[in-house]
């Protein structure tokens, strides 16, 4: 990896709808958490510049809806993407009953080794899985990790973001096939902004971009609106 460019790496969050899956984005990429979210529709995205082990990198991160009516547009953005979040609640069992789904969504549409982590969200509020029961379900699903975090406290959010980084500039090297599968554009000095100072780039990274929205019926759009995010 050229020292002199910057790598994107394009990371997907999925999962059943309510289990903060905007709230887990929002907490990292701006270090906050609304306690009311309107539901996803369709997928948005934020940009994040960070510094991983001395190397710094620009991460897109997709927050896509739960809805089902969502599935079938959604499946086009694993293309490309370097890491997938697969989010339960760990007070919702009915959401972590539903993770086969979106693995058998993951194992049709994303590279076969993309990198996956299993995310245990919500992990303030009581319990309805046991840490032990989320470790035994990565074990036997190919999760090259698994986290439980708090988008309210913000506990392990961080942490999950950049280990995940870490796995994929590691996967890099040793696969050539997840290498040329993933969207990696480079930025270099010629072609990037000068004279950026580090509050701007900040400011820059942390842009929420525009939301993907798609065309819903009124009576969907009430539906949703009931949902939390």
């Amino acid at each position: 990896m050229n020292k002199e460019s910057v790598p994107m790496f394009k990371f997907i969050v999925i999962g059943d709808q309510s289990v903060g899956k905007s709230s887990f984005v929002k907490q990292y990429s701006e270090s906050i958490f609304i306690e009311t979210h309107k539901p996803t529709i369709g997928v948005e995205f934020v940009k994040k510049m960070v510094v991983v082990d001395k190397r710094k990198v620009e991460l897109q991160i997709w927050d896509t809806a739960g809805q089902e009516q969502f599935r079938s547009m959604i499946k086009s953005f694993y293309r490309g993407a370097a890491a997938v979040f697969v989010l339960y609640s760990v007070n919702q069992r009915d959401s972590f009953e539903k993770l086969h789904e979106w693995l058998g969504e993951l194992q049709e549409s994303a590279h076969e080794e993309i990198v996956k982590i299993l995310v245990g969200n919500k992990s303030d509020l009581d319990r309805e899985i046991s840490i032990q029961e989320a470790e035994k379900f990565m074990n036997g699903n190919n999760f090259s990790l698994f986290f439980e975090t708090s988008a309210k406290t913000g506990q392990n959010v961080e942490k999950v973001f950049v280990e995940a980084v870490k796995l994929v500039i590691m996967r890099m090297f040793t696969s050539e096939s997840f290498k040329n599968s993933i969207k990696t554009i480079k930025k270099t000095p010629a072609n990037s902004r000068q004279n950026t100072s580090r509050n701007e780039l900040q400011d820059d990274s942390n842009q929420i971009q525009k939301p993907i929205q798609l065309q819903v019926t009124p009576q969907a759009q009430k539906q949703e609106e009931k949902q939390c995010c």
